[in-house]
């Protein structure tokens, strides 16, 4: 995907929720912001209407009218732009309360319909409470949509669904946290910590080598990385459950075997109606089991009425016990009711205060009606903003003096793009054999000629073979040294196995090892049209 640096836009200090200063702050920050975003907008606005000529691929030149397709961003830069709250769809009018339940029959928003009713208020002096109520349960911000005016626009089309945010940075640390919750409860945490710790390497996957709640800080890579072995783990830890926990660990995997099993779908590169009818039945099944985690995703709010609770019934049962007789046994079993008792309203309470309503337990619910509409989910992944990051933002402030960075990052990265076109055309022209400069030629040549680091190849052997049954036949059949097969072997040992695992560093051992102890090894040669991307 081709990510090319257009602005920066302007980023406003955080501010509480309090004072009407305050407010005054943030419709100016929303209104700099919409005027950004007009001034980037403004050369669509004809296009859009009126074509503009570009060379095709075939050589013709045809009339083309360009328009915003789609806008790839987390929910909360999407809830800004589209002016509505952090708690709303993007695209749909879902109510907050039903956030968590997986319905995505919704009335899909209409933005035009909300800026006529914004235009219909205007005109009073304060808006009525009709009005106010209205954009409350639509969960709209008056005049902050900066979408809004573009022509040929499916606004709520412009919302991408992303794995990143949604699952890696969302669902799946959600899912983590009640995990930890449901293992406290269970007595099962060292057993998950040492099924964690215990994961054996293989190609394409980071080895934790810290327990899960010894890890502070969590990035999209290895969230991915999780949900590769979660499920495994969880069974492990789940192992040989007594009767009263039969029932609850089977309803947990299931709830867990879905997300993952979902999360793999969705990064499928193609789809039928088949697998997207898979997603939408591991959706279905996950909304059914997720109540199984209910009771760890308690709000400050309902901890401190369960809090209260107890305390009440403490305080009555000190009331009650003191015209109790002093027997020691009749008091035991007394005390063993009111926990009993204690623990029942407890988890009534959390069930009824308790709830999944946050947007992005809803968002995955649009994910195959996205697919049907533009295709897979990766395809429109906010990980390539963040790689394009890199290169467009930090190596520009890097190379600036640090004095007014924006201006320069945004030269910086405009004068490479040119260059980077401009070099291209003029191969162009030199192979069609167009009469350009001496000297233009020369540096062509030059460019092209220069020496660049050779590709990258790798190949693995794969499935049974009778003719190499040890380390030594490996070199010969792919035609590779031994030498450099036992430097690999040393090089993967040393970085990959654990202490007590490691293979011996001396080649003649190394040579007459059985291939059936590197399964797991990978070395580069060179193979027909495989290049390592």
């Amino acid at each position: 995907m081709a990510v090319l640096l257009l602005a920066l836009l302007p980023l406003p200090p955080k501010l509480p929720k309090s004072s009407a200063a305050d407010k005054l702050q943030r419709q100016i920050n929303a209104n700099t912001l919409r005027g950004v975003f007009e001034l980037i907008f403004e050369p669509l606005k004809d296009t859009t209407l009126e074509g503009v000529p570009i060379d095709c691929a075939d050589g013709k030149i045809r009339r083309c009218f360009p328009i915003l397709s789609g806008w790839i961003a987390d929910h909360m830069e999407n809830a800004t732009l589209h002016g509505i709250k952090s708690n709303a769809c993007p695209k749909c009018e879902v109510p907050p309360e039903e956030l968590g339940t997986g319905a995505n029959r919704h009335r899909a928003r209409d933005y035009a319909r909300y800026e006529r009713y914004e235009r219909e208020n205007l005109s009073l002096d304060s808006e009525s409470d009709d009005a106010c109520d209205t954009y409350e349960t639509l969960g709209i911000k008056t005049g902050q949509n900066v979408f809004q005016g573009l022509e040929r626009v499916s606004t709520p089309d412009l919302h991408m669904p992303d794995l990143l945010d949604t699952i890696y940075l969302g669902l799946f640390k959600h899912m983590m946290d009640w995990i930890q919750g449901f293992l406290k409860k269970h007595s099962r945490q060292q057993a998950f910590n040492d099924a964690w710790k215990a994961l054996p390497p293989y190609p394409g996957f980071f080895v934790p080598k810290k327990a899960y709640r010894e890890v502070t800080q969590w990035q999209g890579k290895e969230m991915r990385n999780l949900g590769r072995c979660l499920l495994g783990v969880l069974a492990v830890a789940l192992r040989q459950p007594d009767n009263s926990q039969i029932h609850p660990f089977k309803r947990a995997l299931t709830c867990v075997r879905s997300l993952c099993d979902f999360t793999m779908m969705a990064q499928y590169r193609s789809h039928t109606a088949e697998t997207i009818q898979y997603m939408e039945d591991y959706t279905e099944r996950f909304h059914e089991t997720k109540d199984i985690f209910l009771e760890f995703r308690v709000s400050k709010r309902t901890q401190a009425k369960a809090d209260e609770l107890r305390r009440e019934l403490r305080r009555q049962r000190t009331l009650v016990n003191q015209s109790v007789a002093k027997l020691t046994r009749k008091r035991r079993w007394i005390q063993e009711q009111d926990r009993e008792q204690e623990n029942d309203q407890r988890m009534d309470l959390i069930n009824a205060e308790s709830h999944c309503n946050f947007v992005k337990m809803h968002l995955i619910s649009h994910f195959g009606d996205h697919i049907y509409q533009f295709g897979n989910i990766p395809m429109f992944s906010t990980e390539y903003g963040e790689l394009a990051h890199k290169e467009q933002i930090k190596d520009g402030y890097r190379r600036s003096n640090k004095n007014n960075p924006a201006r320069q990052i945004l030269s910086s990265y405009g004068l490479q793009h040119a260059i980077r076109m401009r070099l291209l055309k003029l191969e162009f022209l030199r192979r069609a054999r167009a009469d350009l400069p001496a000297e233009v030629v020369e540096h062509l040549e030059e460019t092209l000629t220069a020496p660049s680091a050779p590709p990258v190849y790798r190949r693995m052997l794969k499935g049974h073979r009778d003719d190499v049954p040890e380390v030594a036949d490996i070199g010969r059949a792919l035609k590779v040294s031994p030498e450099t097969i036992c430097r690999e072997l040393i090089r993967y040992s040393r970085l990959s196995l654990p202490l007590g695992r490691r293979l011996l560093e001396h080649p003649a051992i190394l040579r007459s090892l059985p291939v059936e102890l590197l399964t797991q090894l990978k070395i580069a040669v060179l193979a027909f049209q495989e290049v390592d991307v």
